[in-house]
Protein backbone atom coordinates (compact mmCIF):
# COMPACT_ATOMS: atom_id res chain seq x y z
CA UNK A 1 0.00 0.00 0.00
CA UNK A 2 3.01 2.47 0.37
CA UNK A 3 4.47 1.68 -3.25
CA UNK A 4 1.78 1.03 -5.10
CA UNK A 5 2.99 3.03 -7.99
CA UNK A 6 6.17 0.62 -7.96
CA UNK A 7 3.93 -2.70 -7.63
CA UNK A 8 2.32 -1.61 -10.46
CA UNK A 9 4.73 -0.87 -12.97
CA UNK A 10 7.33 -3.03 -11.69
CA UNK A 11 5.52 -6.20 -10.12
CA UNK A 12 2.21 -6.88 -11.49
CA UNK A 13 2.91 -7.58 -15.13
CA UNK A 14 5.22 -10.32 -14.22
CA UNK A 15 2.58 -11.84 -11.35
CA UNK A 16 0.21 -11.51 -14.09
CA UNK A 17 2.41 -13.65 -16.61
CA UNK A 18 3.25 -16.14 -13.89
CA UNK A 19 -0.73 -16.39 -13.02
CA UNK A 20 -2.22 -16.98 -16.95
CA UNK A 21 0.69 -17.79 -18.96
CA UNK A 22 2.67 -21.68 -19.46
CA UNK A 23 5.45 -21.18 -21.15
CA UNK A 24 5.74 -25.21 -21.30
CA UNK A 25 4.09 -28.17 -19.18
CA UNK A 26 7.80 -27.75 -17.11
CA UNK A 27 6.67 -24.47 -16.31
CA UNK A 28 3.19 -24.02 -15.43
CA UNK A 29 0.91 -21.06 -14.35
CA UNK A 30 -0.21 -20.44 -10.85
CA UNK A 31 -3.83 -21.54 -12.46
CA UNK A 32 -2.15 -24.69 -13.60
CA UNK A 33 -0.24 -25.46 -10.44
CA UNK A 34 -3.57 -24.73 -8.13
CA UNK A 35 -5.67 -27.73 -10.38
CA UNK A 36 -3.13 -30.50 -8.54
CA UNK A 37 -3.08 -28.32 -5.00
CA UNK A 38 -6.27 -27.47 -3.21
CA UNK A 39 -4.15 -25.28 -0.73
CA UNK A 40 -2.85 -23.34 -3.45
CA UNK A 41 -6.22 -22.90 -5.66
CA UNK A 42 -8.06 -21.34 -2.32
CA UNK A 43 -5.13 -18.67 -2.08
CA UNK A 44 -5.26 -18.28 -5.41
CA UNK A 45 -9.05 -17.91 -5.35
CA UNK A 46 -9.00 -15.55 -2.52
CA UNK A 47 -6.32 -13.08 -3.82
CA UNK A 48 -8.20 -13.27 -7.58
CA UNK A 49 -11.63 -12.69 -6.34
CA UNK A 50 -13.74 -9.88 -7.43
CA UNK A 51 -13.50 -8.63 -3.45
CA UNK A 52 -9.99 -10.17 -3.11
CA UNK A 53 -6.85 -7.72 -2.57
CA UNK A 54 -5.66 -7.22 -6.24
CA UNK A 55 -8.60 -6.50 -7.60
CA UNK A 56 -9.68 -4.04 -4.92
CA UNK A 57 -5.26 -2.51 -5.28
CA UNK A 58 -6.77 -2.58 -9.28
CA UNK A 59 -9.96 -0.43 -8.82
CA UNK A 60 -8.11 2.13 -6.62
CA UNK A 61 -5.04 2.34 -8.41
CA UNK A 62 -7.00 2.87 -11.71
CA UNK A 63 -9.29 5.59 -9.52
CA UNK A 64 -5.99 7.55 -9.25
CA UNK A 65 -4.68 7.00 -12.81
CA UNK A 66 -1.89 5.54 -11.25
CA UNK A 67 -0.68 3.24 -14.35
CA UNK A 68 -1.62 2.59 -18.06
CA UNK A 69 -0.17 -0.61 -19.98
CA UNK A 70 0.02 -2.31 -23.45
CA UNK A 71 -0.66 -5.76 -24.05
CA UNK A 72 1.63 -7.50 -25.86
CA UNK A 73 0.89 -7.34 -29.29
CA UNK A 74 1.87 -10.82 -30.51
CA UNK A 75 -0.58 -12.19 -27.82
CA UNK A 76 -3.46 -10.43 -29.29
CA UNK A 77 -5.22 -11.79 -31.93
CA UNK A 78 -4.58 -11.59 -35.52
CA UNK A 79 -7.05 -9.61 -36.79
CA UNK A 80 -6.54 -6.94 -33.52
CA UNK A 81 -3.06 -6.43 -34.64
CA UNK A 82 -3.73 -6.32 -38.54
CA UNK A 83 -6.94 -3.34 -36.92
CA UNK A 84 -4.02 -1.50 -34.93
CA UNK A 85 -2.05 -1.11 -38.04
CA UNK A 86 -4.01 0.02 -40.51
CA UNK A 87 -4.97 3.61 -41.37
CA UNK A 88 -8.57 3.27 -40.90
CA UNK A 89 -8.20 2.47 -37.41
CA UNK A 90 -7.13 5.90 -36.71
CA UNK A 91 -10.06 7.34 -38.16
CA UNK A 92 -12.74 8.91 -36.14
CA UNK A 93 -14.71 5.23 -36.61
CA UNK A 94 -14.48 2.69 -34.06
CA UNK A 95 -14.27 -0.67 -35.63
CA UNK A 96 -14.11 -2.48 -32.23
CA UNK A 97 -14.28 -1.25 -29.02
CA UNK A 98 -11.59 -2.58 -27.37
CA UNK A 99 -9.83 0.02 -29.77
CA UNK A 100 -11.29 3.04 -28.51
CA UNK A 101 -8.75 5.23 -26.80
CA UNK A 102 -5.45 3.44 -28.60
CA UNK A 103 -2.60 5.66 -29.37
CA UNK A 104 -0.57 5.11 -32.41
CA UNK A 105 -0.63 1.78 -33.38
CA UNK A 106 -0.82 0.04 -29.50
CA UNK A 107 -3.86 -0.36 -26.99
CA UNK A 108 -2.81 1.49 -23.74
CA UNK A 109 -5.22 -0.68 -21.06
CA UNK A 110 -6.51 0.62 -17.71
CA UNK A 111 -4.99 -1.62 -15.11
CA UNK A 112 -8.34 -3.24 -15.07
CA UNK A 113 -8.67 -3.81 -18.61
CA UNK A 114 -4.72 -4.91 -18.94
CA UNK A 115 -5.81 -7.85 -15.78
CA UNK A 116 -9.02 -8.75 -18.12
CA UNK A 117 -6.99 -8.93 -21.09
CA UNK A 118 -4.48 -11.67 -19.58
CA UNK A 119 -7.59 -13.01 -17.95
CA UNK A 120 -8.78 -13.98 -21.33
CA UNK A 121 -5.71 -15.11 -22.53
CA UNK A 122 -5.05 -17.75 -20.00
CA UNK A 123 -7.36 -21.17 -22.01
CA UNK A 124 -5.00 -19.52 -25.07
CA UNK A 125 -1.82 -19.89 -23.45
CA UNK A 126 -3.28 -23.14 -22.09
CA UNK A 127 -3.13 -24.35 -25.44
CA UNK A 128 -0.19 -22.98 -27.05
CA UNK A 129 1.43 -25.00 -24.25
CA UNK A 130 0.07 -28.37 -24.71
CA UNK A 131 0.49 -27.56 -28.33
CA UNK A 132 4.22 -26.91 -27.81
CA UNK A 133 4.72 -29.96 -26.01
CA UNK A 134 2.96 -32.59 -28.42
CA UNK A 135 5.90 -30.43 -31.08
CA UNK A 136 8.29 -31.36 -29.03
CA UNK A 137 8.27 -35.14 -28.63
CA UNK A 138 7.89 -35.76 -32.05
CA UNK A 139 4.11 -35.73 -32.36
CA UNK A 140 1.34 -33.10 -34.09
CA UNK A 141 -0.87 -31.98 -31.29
CA UNK A 142 -3.71 -33.79 -33.79
CA UNK A 143 -2.29 -36.94 -32.72
CA UNK A 144 -4.96 -39.61 -32.82
CA UNK A 145 -6.44 -40.11 -29.42
CA UNK A 146 -5.36 -43.27 -28.14
CA UNK A 147 -8.61 -45.92 -26.43
CA UNK A 148 -8.13 -43.66 -23.19
CA UNK A 149 -9.38 -40.50 -24.00
CA UNK A 150 -12.18 -42.23 -26.29
CA UNK A 151 -13.42 -44.22 -22.86
CA UNK A 152 -13.40 -40.90 -21.70
CA UNK A 153 -15.27 -39.01 -24.52
CA UNK A 154 -17.99 -41.34 -24.60
CA UNK A 155 -18.71 -40.92 -20.80
CA UNK A 156 -18.44 -36.20 -21.66
CA UNK A 157 -21.05 -36.54 -24.72
CA UNK A 158 -23.65 -39.18 -22.93
CA UNK A 159 -23.85 -36.41 -20.12
CA UNK A 160 -24.73 -33.85 -23.12
CA UNK A 161 -28.03 -36.37 -24.01
CA UNK A 162 -30.29 -35.13 -21.05
CA UNK A 163 -29.53 -32.84 -17.84
CA UNK A 164 -32.81 -34.52 -15.99
CA UNK A 165 -30.58 -37.83 -15.75
CA UNK A 166 -27.77 -36.00 -13.66
CA UNK A 167 -27.50 -36.86 -10.26
CA UNK A 168 -28.41 -33.69 -8.30
CA UNK A 169 -26.33 -34.63 -5.57
CA UNK A 170 -23.05 -35.20 -7.73
CA UNK A 171 -21.58 -31.48 -8.49
CA UNK A 172 -18.71 -31.67 -11.47
CA UNK A 173 -15.58 -30.58 -9.97
CA UNK A 174 -15.51 -27.12 -12.10
CA UNK A 175 -11.69 -25.71 -12.28
CA UNK A 176 -10.95 -22.21 -10.60
CA UNK A 177 -10.75 -20.71 -13.70
CA UNK A 178 -13.93 -21.20 -14.40
CA UNK A 179 -15.26 -20.29 -11.03
CA UNK A 180 -13.31 -17.00 -11.11
CA UNK A 181 -15.35 -16.56 -14.84
CA UNK A 182 -18.49 -17.10 -13.22
CA UNK A 183 -17.72 -14.91 -10.28
CA UNK A 184 -16.05 -11.76 -12.81
CA UNK A 185 -19.83 -12.01 -14.76
CA UNK A 186 -21.58 -11.69 -11.77
CA UNK A 187 -19.59 -8.95 -10.32
CA UNK A 188 -19.29 -6.72 -13.40
CA UNK A 189 -21.74 -8.02 -15.74
CA UNK A 190 -24.69 -8.87 -13.63
CA UNK A 191 -28.08 -9.56 -14.70
CA UNK A 192 -29.73 -6.06 -14.68
CA UNK A 193 -26.97 -4.01 -16.35
CA UNK A 194 -28.48 -2.09 -19.35
CA UNK A 195 -26.85 0.90 -21.55
CA UNK A 196 -27.66 4.44 -19.72
CA UNK A 197 -30.27 5.87 -20.73
CA UNK A 198 -29.71 7.98 -23.68
CA UNK A 199 -27.64 5.52 -25.57
CA UNK A 200 -24.09 7.11 -25.34
CA UNK A 201 -23.16 5.15 -22.32
CA UNK A 202 -20.92 2.94 -24.47
CA UNK A 203 -17.39 2.49 -25.13
CA UNK A 204 -17.10 4.47 -27.94
CA UNK A 205 -17.85 7.67 -25.85
CA UNK A 206 -16.62 6.76 -22.57
CA UNK A 207 -14.89 8.95 -20.12
CA UNK A 208 -11.28 8.23 -18.39
CA UNK A 209 -12.41 8.85 -15.35
CA UNK A 210 -14.07 5.16 -13.86
CA UNK A 211 -16.56 6.37 -12.17
CA UNK A 212 -18.94 4.04 -9.88
CA UNK A 213 -22.37 4.97 -11.61
CA UNK A 214 -24.44 3.38 -13.88
CA UNK A 215 -22.49 4.21 -16.93
CA UNK A 216 -19.44 3.13 -15.42
CA UNK A 217 -20.76 0.04 -14.68
CA UNK A 218 -22.23 -0.53 -17.93
CA UNK A 219 -18.65 0.81 -19.86
CA UNK A 220 -17.00 -2.07 -17.57
CA UNK A 221 -19.49 -5.15 -18.52
CA UNK A 222 -19.33 -4.22 -21.93
CA UNK A 223 -15.28 -3.96 -22.11
CA UNK A 224 -15.37 -7.02 -20.08
CA UNK A 225 -17.75 -9.08 -22.93
CA UNK A 226 -16.15 -7.59 -25.79
CA UNK A 227 -12.59 -8.93 -24.68
CA UNK A 228 -14.05 -12.41 -23.62
CA UNK A 229 -15.92 -12.86 -27.37
CA UNK A 230 -12.51 -11.22 -29.13
CA UNK A 231 -10.07 -13.78 -27.69
CA UNK A 232 -12.09 -16.70 -27.41
CA UNK A 233 -14.71 -16.60 -30.03
CA UNK A 234 -13.08 -14.11 -33.26
CA UNK A 235 -9.38 -14.65 -32.26
CA UNK A 236 -7.92 -15.86 -35.24
CA UNK A 237 -10.85 -16.26 -37.19
CA UNK A 238 -9.83 -15.59 -41.01
CA UNK A 239 -12.60 -13.32 -41.55
CA UNK A 240 -13.78 -11.51 -38.03
CA UNK A 241 -15.43 -9.14 -39.43
CA UNK A 242 -18.83 -9.00 -42.02
CA UNK A 243 -18.03 -7.66 -45.83
CA UNK A 244 -19.88 -4.86 -45.50
CA UNK A 245 -18.37 -3.75 -42.56
CA UNK A 246 -15.04 -4.29 -44.15
CA UNK A 247 -15.84 -2.30 -46.88
CA UNK A 248 -17.52 0.62 -44.79
CA UNK A 249 -14.46 0.94 -42.61
CA UNK A 250 -11.76 0.21 -46.06
CA UNK A 251 -10.65 -2.92 -43.91
CA UNK A 252 -10.00 -5.51 -46.39
CA UNK A 253 -8.51 -7.93 -43.63
CA UNK A 254 -9.97 -11.01 -44.85
CA UNK A 255 -7.10 -11.01 -47.66
CA UNK A 256 -4.67 -9.29 -45.55
CA UNK A 257 -5.44 -12.24 -42.95
CA UNK A 258 -4.76 -14.68 -45.71
CA UNK A 259 -1.59 -13.43 -47.15
CA UNK A 260 0.11 -13.05 -43.62
CA UNK A 261 -0.51 -16.79 -42.54
CA UNK A 262 -1.90 -18.70 -45.14
CA UNK A 263 -2.89 -21.48 -42.34
CA UNK A 264 -5.20 -19.23 -40.96
CA UNK A 265 -8.20 -19.88 -42.84
CA UNK A 266 -8.02 -23.48 -41.83
CA UNK A 267 -6.78 -22.86 -38.42
CA UNK A 268 -9.09 -24.20 -35.38
CA UNK A 269 -10.26 -22.32 -32.33
CA UNK A 270 -7.92 -22.83 -29.24
CA UNK A 271 -8.47 -26.21 -27.99
CA UNK A 272 -10.12 -26.24 -24.17
CA UNK A 273 -12.07 -23.36 -25.00
CA UNK A 274 -15.40 -25.40 -24.71
CA UNK A 275 -16.58 -24.88 -21.39
CA UNK A 276 -15.52 -21.48 -20.99
CA UNK A 277 -17.50 -20.35 -23.78
CA UNK A 278 -19.98 -22.55 -23.00
CA UNK A 279 -20.48 -21.18 -19.54
CA UNK A 280 -20.48 -17.37 -20.95
CA UNK A 281 -23.00 -18.44 -23.03
CA UNK A 282 -25.51 -19.68 -20.66
CA UNK A 283 -24.62 -16.94 -18.58
CA UNK A 284 -25.52 -14.24 -20.76
CA UNK A 285 -28.66 -16.05 -22.44
CA UNK A 286 -30.14 -15.80 -19.54
CA UNK A 287 -29.87 -11.89 -18.81
CA UNK A 288 -33.38 -10.62 -18.13
CA UNK A 289 -32.14 -7.40 -19.74
CA UNK A 290 -34.33 -7.05 -22.74
CA UNK A 291 -33.87 -3.60 -23.86
CA UNK A 292 -31.46 -2.68 -25.99
CA UNK A 293 -29.55 0.62 -26.44
CA UNK A 294 -30.63 3.42 -29.15
CA UNK A 295 -29.03 3.97 -32.05
CA UNK A 296 -25.41 3.34 -32.31
CA UNK A 297 -22.70 0.81 -33.75
CA UNK A 298 -22.17 -1.97 -32.39
CA UNK A 299 -19.11 -4.22 -33.71
CA UNK A 300 -19.39 -7.31 -36.03
CA UNK A 301 -22.24 -5.65 -37.87
CA UNK A 302 -24.71 -6.14 -35.31
CA UNK A 303 -26.82 -3.02 -35.38
CA UNK A 304 -28.81 -2.34 -32.46
CA UNK A 305 -32.48 -2.22 -32.39
CA UNK A 306 -34.57 0.78 -30.98
CA UNK A 307 -37.21 -1.63 -30.22
CA UNK A 308 -37.38 -3.87 -27.07
CA UNK A 309 -36.05 -7.40 -27.21
CA UNK A 310 -38.53 -9.50 -28.23
CA UNK A 311 -37.20 -12.91 -26.49
CA UNK A 312 -35.90 -13.57 -22.93
CA UNK A 313 -32.30 -13.71 -24.19
CA UNK A 314 -31.23 -10.00 -23.32
CA UNK A 315 -29.14 -7.64 -24.73
CA UNK A 316 -26.01 -9.26 -25.41
CA UNK A 317 -27.44 -11.99 -27.73
CA UNK A 318 -26.56 -9.49 -30.84
CA UNK A 319 -22.84 -9.33 -29.99
CA UNK A 320 -22.43 -13.41 -29.51
CA UNK A 321 -24.49 -14.18 -32.37
CA UNK A 322 -21.77 -14.08 -35.33
CA UNK A 323 -18.73 -14.37 -33.16
CA UNK A 324 -20.15 -17.71 -31.60
CA UNK A 325 -21.60 -18.92 -35.28
CA UNK A 326 -18.69 -18.92 -37.07
CA UNK A 327 -16.62 -20.31 -33.81
CA UNK A 328 -18.63 -23.54 -34.08
CA UNK A 329 -18.43 -23.43 -38.36
CA UNK A 330 -14.81 -23.13 -37.74
CA UNK A 331 -14.51 -25.97 -35.52
CA UNK A 332 -16.90 -28.39 -37.56
CA UNK A 333 -15.54 -27.47 -40.90
CA UNK A 334 -11.73 -27.52 -40.01
CA UNK A 335 -11.05 -30.29 -38.09
CA UNK A 336 -9.17 -33.33 -39.42
CA UNK A 337 -10.11 -37.05 -39.13
CA UNK A 338 -6.92 -37.06 -36.37
CA UNK A 339 -8.07 -34.58 -34.29
CA UNK A 340 -8.53 -34.96 -30.70
CA UNK A 341 -12.57 -35.35 -30.60
CA UNK A 342 -12.56 -34.26 -26.93
CA UNK A 343 -12.31 -30.57 -27.85
CA UNK A 344 -14.97 -31.40 -30.23
CA UNK A 345 -17.25 -32.01 -28.04
CA UNK A 346 -16.75 -29.28 -25.71
CA UNK A 347 -17.82 -26.65 -28.70
CA UNK A 348 -20.37 -29.03 -29.32
CA UNK A 349 -21.54 -28.46 -25.91
CA UNK A 350 -21.56 -24.91 -25.91
CA UNK A 351 -23.87 -25.00 -28.98
CA UNK A 352 -26.22 -27.16 -27.36
CA UNK A 353 -26.67 -24.42 -24.28
CA UNK A 354 -27.43 -21.89 -27.14
CA UNK A 355 -29.59 -23.67 -28.85
CA UNK A 356 -31.77 -24.37 -25.71
CA UNK A 357 -31.34 -21.22 -23.78
CA UNK A 358 -34.80 -22.18 -21.76
CA UNK A 359 -33.17 -25.47 -20.33
CA UNK A 360 -30.58 -23.25 -18.42
CA UNK A 361 -31.57 -23.10 -14.85
CA UNK A 362 -29.77 -21.20 -11.99
CA UNK A 363 -28.33 -24.72 -10.50
CA UNK A 364 -26.49 -25.20 -13.47
CA UNK A 365 -24.62 -21.95 -12.76
CA UNK A 366 -24.06 -22.58 -9.01
CA UNK A 367 -21.76 -25.25 -9.93
CA UNK A 368 -19.69 -22.93 -10.82
CA UNK A 369 -19.90 -21.35 -7.53
CA UNK A 370 -16.58 -19.86 -5.68
CA UNK A 371 -16.07 -21.44 -2.47
CA UNK A 372 -16.69 -18.49 0.84
CA UNK A 373 -13.07 -17.72 2.16
CA UNK A 374 -12.31 -20.28 4.88
CA UNK A 375 -15.22 -22.79 3.97
CA UNK A 376 -16.78 -25.45 1.45
CA UNK A 377 -19.08 -24.52 -1.09
CA UNK A 378 -22.52 -24.87 -0.03
CA UNK A 379 -23.93 -25.59 -3.46
CA UNK A 380 -21.76 -28.50 -4.30
CA UNK A 381 -24.33 -30.67 -1.97
CA UNK A 382 -28.28 -30.38 -3.35
CA UNK A 383 -30.87 -31.40 -0.75
CA UNK A 384 -31.96 -34.43 -2.28
CA UNK A 385 -35.35 -33.84 -2.12
CA UNK A 386 -35.09 -31.04 -4.82
CA UNK A 387 -35.13 -32.03 -8.02
CA UNK A 388 -34.78 -30.01 -11.50
CA UNK A 389 -38.06 -28.85 -13.67
CA UNK A 390 -36.38 -28.53 -16.82
CA UNK A 391 -38.32 -26.46 -19.37
CA UNK A 392 -39.14 -27.11 -23.27
CA UNK A 393 -39.39 -24.73 -26.24
CA UNK A 394 -42.18 -22.50 -25.35
CA UNK A 395 -43.67 -19.75 -27.84
CA UNK A 396 -41.72 -17.37 -25.68
CA UNK A 397 -38.84 -18.20 -26.83
CA UNK A 398 -39.80 -18.02 -30.69
CA UNK A 399 -37.99 -14.07 -31.25
CA UNK A 400 -35.16 -16.34 -30.01
CA UNK A 401 -34.90 -18.59 -32.29
CA UNK A 402 -36.08 -16.81 -35.79
CA UNK A 403 -33.43 -14.10 -34.83
CA UNK A 404 -30.82 -16.95 -34.26
CA UNK A 405 -32.09 -19.12 -37.12
CA UNK A 406 -28.88 -20.01 -38.76
CA UNK A 407 -27.76 -22.28 -35.56
CA UNK A 408 -31.10 -24.42 -35.76
CA UNK A 409 -30.37 -24.62 -40.17
CA UNK A 410 -27.26 -24.13 -41.98
CA UNK A 411 -25.20 -24.88 -38.75
CA UNK A 412 -26.66 -28.42 -38.51
CA UNK A 413 -25.80 -28.80 -42.05
CA UNK A 414 -22.62 -28.45 -41.34
CA UNK A 415 -22.65 -30.44 -38.42
CA UNK A 416 -23.53 -33.34 -40.45
CA UNK A 417 -20.79 -33.11 -42.31
CA UNK A 418 -19.00 -33.07 -39.66
CA UNK A 419 -20.71 -36.42 -38.10
CA UNK A 420 -20.69 -37.90 -42.06
CA UNK A 421 -16.64 -37.40 -41.42
CA UNK A 422 -16.34 -38.98 -38.27
CA UNK A 423 -18.82 -41.28 -38.05
CA UNK A 424 -15.79 -44.43 -38.37
CA UNK A 425 -13.64 -42.83 -36.14
CA UNK A 426 -15.86 -43.27 -32.95
CA UNK A 427 -19.69 -44.10 -34.41
CA UNK A 428 -21.07 -44.32 -30.80
CA UNK A 429 -19.72 -40.99 -29.85
CA UNK A 430 -20.90 -39.42 -33.21
CA UNK A 431 -24.37 -40.91 -32.85
CA UNK A 432 -25.16 -39.66 -29.78
CA UNK A 433 -24.34 -35.96 -30.97
CA UNK A 434 -26.57 -36.57 -33.82
CA UNK A 435 -29.22 -37.84 -31.47
CA UNK A 436 -28.81 -35.13 -29.07
CA UNK A 437 -29.30 -32.52 -32.11
CA UNK A 438 -32.20 -34.49 -33.09
CA UNK A 439 -33.76 -33.96 -29.79
CA UNK A 440 -33.57 -30.61 -29.59
CA UNK A 441 -34.55 -30.25 -33.05
CA UNK A 442 -37.75 -32.92 -32.53
CA UNK A 443 -39.82 -30.20 -30.31
CA UNK A 444 -43.62 -30.23 -31.81
CA UNK A 445 -43.68 -26.47 -31.50
CA UNK A 446 -39.77 -25.94 -32.02
CA UNK A 447 -40.51 -28.09 -35.74
CA UNK A 448 -43.74 -26.31 -36.51
CA UNK A 449 -41.65 -22.94 -36.03
CA UNK A 450 -39.02 -23.98 -38.74
CA UNK A 451 -41.55 -25.32 -41.18
CA UNK A 452 -43.01 -21.75 -41.43
CA UNK A 453 -39.45 -20.24 -41.73
CA UNK A 454 -39.13 -22.25 -44.65
CA UNK A 455 -42.19 -21.79 -45.96
CA UNK A 456 -42.14 -18.26 -45.35
CA UNK A 457 -38.28 -18.02 -47.05
CA UNK A 458 -38.90 -20.16 -50.25
CA UNK A 459 -42.71 -19.30 -51.00
CA UNK A 460 -44.38 -15.74 -52.02
CA UNK A 461 -46.46 -16.04 -50.19
CA UNK A 462 -50.25 -15.23 -50.45
CA UNK A 463 -52.74 -12.64 -48.70
CA UNK A 464 -54.25 -15.52 -47.25
CA UNK A 465 -51.42 -16.86 -46.15
CA UNK A 466 -49.93 -13.66 -44.87
CA UNK A 467 -51.85 -13.10 -41.80
CA UNK A 468 -50.39 -16.96 -40.54
CA UNK A 469 -47.03 -15.45 -41.20
CA UNK A 470 -46.59 -12.36 -40.02
CA UNK A 471 -44.62 -12.84 -37.37
CA UNK A 472 -42.15 -15.17 -39.04
CA UNK A 473 -42.41 -12.78 -42.69
CA UNK A 474 -40.68 -9.65 -40.70
CA UNK A 475 -37.30 -12.00 -39.63
CA UNK A 476 -36.63 -12.95 -43.75
CA UNK A 477 -34.40 -9.99 -44.18
CA UNK A 478 -32.56 -10.40 -41.48
CA UNK A 479 -32.24 -14.37 -42.18
CA UNK A 480 -30.45 -13.31 -45.78
CA UNK A 481 -28.56 -10.70 -43.96
CA UNK A 482 -26.81 -13.27 -41.50
CA UNK A 483 -26.42 -15.28 -44.17
CA UNK A 484 -24.60 -12.66 -46.01
CA UNK A 485 -22.78 -11.73 -42.63
CA UNK A 486 -21.63 -14.74 -41.90
CA UNK A 487 -18.98 -15.17 -44.78
CA UNK A 488 -17.93 -17.59 -47.46
CA UNK A 489 -18.29 -20.43 -44.98
CA UNK A 490 -22.16 -20.03 -44.05
CA UNK A 491 -23.00 -18.72 -47.49
CA UNK A 492 -23.99 -22.17 -48.45
CA UNK A 493 -27.28 -22.67 -50.66
CA UNK A 494 -29.92 -21.08 -49.66
CA UNK A 495 -31.39 -24.60 -50.38
CA UNK A 496 -30.13 -25.50 -46.69
CA UNK A 497 -33.68 -23.83 -45.08
CA UNK A 498 -34.79 -26.93 -46.79
CA UNK A 499 -34.02 -28.68 -43.44
CA UNK A 500 -37.28 -29.16 -42.30
CA UNK A 501 -37.37 -31.93 -45.13
CA UNK A 502 -34.97 -33.54 -43.59
CA UNK A 503 -36.45 -33.76 -39.95
CA UNK A 504 -39.80 -34.67 -41.58
CA UNK A 505 -38.71 -37.68 -42.77
CA UNK A 506 -36.04 -38.81 -40.16
CA UNK A 507 -38.41 -38.06 -37.22
CA UNK A 508 -41.46 -39.64 -39.27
Amino acid sequence: ADQPRAFFADALPALLFRLFVSSSPASPCFLDLAAGDAALADLIASLLAPSGPLLVAISAADRHSLARFTFPRERLPDWLGFALSSTAASSDKVISPLLAGRVGSKLHLSVFEYYLFWFAYYPISAATAKAAAGASKGSTPTSKPSLKPRVLLESLVSTLASTAGRNPDRKPDRSLYLKLLYAYLKEFVPSDCAPPRGGFGTLLHRNVRDGVDAAGSFRRAEFFVHTLVQFWLVGDDFSPLPVRTCRSYGLPLLSLLSRSNPTLSERLPAPGLGDAVKLLVMYLNRSSVCKLADAGNVFDGMLLRKESCDSPAGYWNPLMQRPLYRFVLRTFMFCSRDADIKNIVLVFSAWMVYMEPWKAQQDDLNEYDLPPPGGRNVNCVSDGKMQRCDVGYSPAWQGFVLSNYLFYSSLVVHFLGFAHKFIHSDVASVLQMVSKVLEVLGSSELLGLIYKVDAAYHSRVSDSQSCCLDDVLKYVPTIREQLQRTGRMGCQNIALMGLSCIWRRTLA
